[in-house]
């Protein structure tokens, strides 16, 4: 495909992308397009490119402050410096032409189904890298009036300038203004269930660790929420028997918020607490998924899935665990081990 054409098509279906461009898409919306060209089941959406980010920087208001803002950072003035832009791109109004653009690709992806609920979530350029930095990953849920996700698509340009990114980029020596957002909206899944799974390269037989827990998040550590811990030999005779089970006191769950459309912690059901999140039925589902990841994929992969209220399984995100290098070392502390 043209360069011509990405310029005249700077929002793509999520089915659509160029899973080759992570300049163009960020390497989340690359993936994602990825699993779905290899018939996986990844909820519809489109991708805001970076090209759109640029243009925004170049019209919108302020823009030459935000590149003496770049140019001037220091270790000393980061926060400040941070802060500032994120202001400017977050109170700057977005083109007509432009919003009108985001607007329409919305309204095509929420064709008939206009109450739909949509998630908003980052694609940044360097997410994937083996640099990988802490950039914009912010997710909004929930989202379906149009004016209040445009607002929400410049948060998300915002969060490439965060504090916590610029000095990322600095630590791993790259220049302030490297990281580019795209960014996806996609049908929003009711997650019934949420989980993590580690996916490794090279050897069949590796075991298979999974994570999962009632509830839109897998766990929150710092706010009291464990997940159960699910180990599998997918070479034993019966396939995704589990050989280890940790199973959580899950007394806390993470909920979506219908206010500020974010995660909020919330008490779990006393009939859930102590229920292995994942049924031998889900987990021989997950283990058939992860054989077929290890034999499509020349890498290993960390996959966030969902169950929703049908038990049906989505996959959410794929980021290959060379970014991840200490996925593995999984806390066990408030866990029970019931096999």
């Amino acid at each position: 495909m043209s360069c011509q054409m990405y310029e005249l098509a700077p929002i793509r279906k999520l089915s659509e992308v160029d899973y080759a461009r992570a300049d163009t898409f960020g390497d989340r919306a690359c993936s994602l397009s990825r699993l779905m060209a290899r018939g996986y089941h990844v909820p519809k959406g489109i991708v805001i490119s970076t090209k759109v980010f640029k243009r925004y920087l170049n019209t919108a208001p302020g823009t030459k402050r935000i590149d003496q803002l770049i140019e001037q950072v220091s270790p000393a003035t980061i926060n400040e410096t941070a802060q500032e832009i994120q202001d400017l791109i977050n109170f700057s109004p977005v083109p007509m032409q432009m919003a009108n653009q985001i607007a329409n690709a919305i309204t095509s992806l929420l064709e008939n189904s206009p109450s739909q609920a949509l998630i908003v979530r980052t694609s940044a350029n360097v997410e994937g890298s083996s640099r990988h930095v802490c950039s914009g990953r912010g997710v909004h849920f929930n989202m379906n009036d149009i004016s209040q996700i445009i607002r929400v698509v410049k948060n998300c340009w915002a969060s490439a300038y965060t504090a916590d990114v610029l000095k990322d980029l600095i630590n791993v020596g790259l220049a302030p203004d490297s990281v580019w957002v795209a960014v996806i909206i996609e049908k929003m899944v009711q997650a019934n269930i949420s989980g993590i799974m580690y996916v490794e390269k090279g050897n069949k037989e590796e075991k298979i660790h999974i994570e999962a827990n009632w509830g839109a998040q897998v766990h929150h550590s710092e706010d009291g929420i464990f997940p159960d811990h699910v180990i599998i030999d997918p070479s034993e005779t019966k396939i995704g028997e589990p050989i280890e089970t940790f199973n959580a006191y899950k007394r806390k769950i993470s909920h979506i918020s219908p206010e500020n459309h974010q995660l909020e912690i919330i008490e779990n059901d006393p009939a859930k607490r102590n229920v292995l999140s994942l049924d031998q039925a889900k987990i021989s589902t997950l283990v058939q998924l992860a054989k077929k990841i290890h034999d499509d994929f020349e890498v290993g992969y960390m996959i966030e899935f969902v169950f929703d209220e049908t038990d049906t399984l989505w996959l959410l995100d794929a980021v290959p665990l060379s970014v991840h290098k200490n996925l593995h070392k999984i806390g066990q502390s408030s866990m029970v081990k019931t096999t």
